[in-house]
């Protein structure tokens, strides 16, 4: 009995401290969330386009649109990372679309931007 409970997997999940400890899951082939990945991997985040059962804690990336109805009726754009073991969001951008630029490229760098001055990384991480 003791061996069989010796060789069981551990049940207990314990999320990373920091977004650094995650690997980041971009399933999305929009322009938008292709650039978050691409900078993301520029900045040394282990990104990856399925998800693999058994791995490394895991962030999806999803990103959407909002419109407000009351004046000034700004257009937000908010990306979320959620933990895929427990649906806790572990980073948030959120910005008023017109702010980030008119190309998705330069969207992509201002998300990306912001989510390594996140001060839940640990440490800066210096743009490329």
């Amino acid at each position: 009995m003791a061996f069989v409970l010796s060789c069981a997997p551990s049940t207990r999940y314990e999320q990373p401290d920091a977004l650094r400890g995650y690997e980041i899951l971009v399933t999305s082939q929009d322009s938008l969330e292709r650039g978050i990945a691409q900078g993301l991997a520029r900045r040394g985040f282990r990104v990856r386009t399925r998800l693999r059962g058994g791995g490394r804690p895991t962030a999806y990336l999803f990103a959407f649109i909002f419109r407000e109805t009351e004046p000034p009726a700004l257009t937000w754009l908010h990306v979320r990372l959620a933990d895929t073991r427990t649906g806790a969001i572990v980073a948030t951008v959120s910005a008023p679309l017109d702010s980030l630029g008119m190309s998705a490229g330069e969207r992509a760098r201002a998300i990306v931007d912001s989510l390594a001055a996140n001060p839940a990384l640990r440490r800066v991480i210096a743009p490329t």
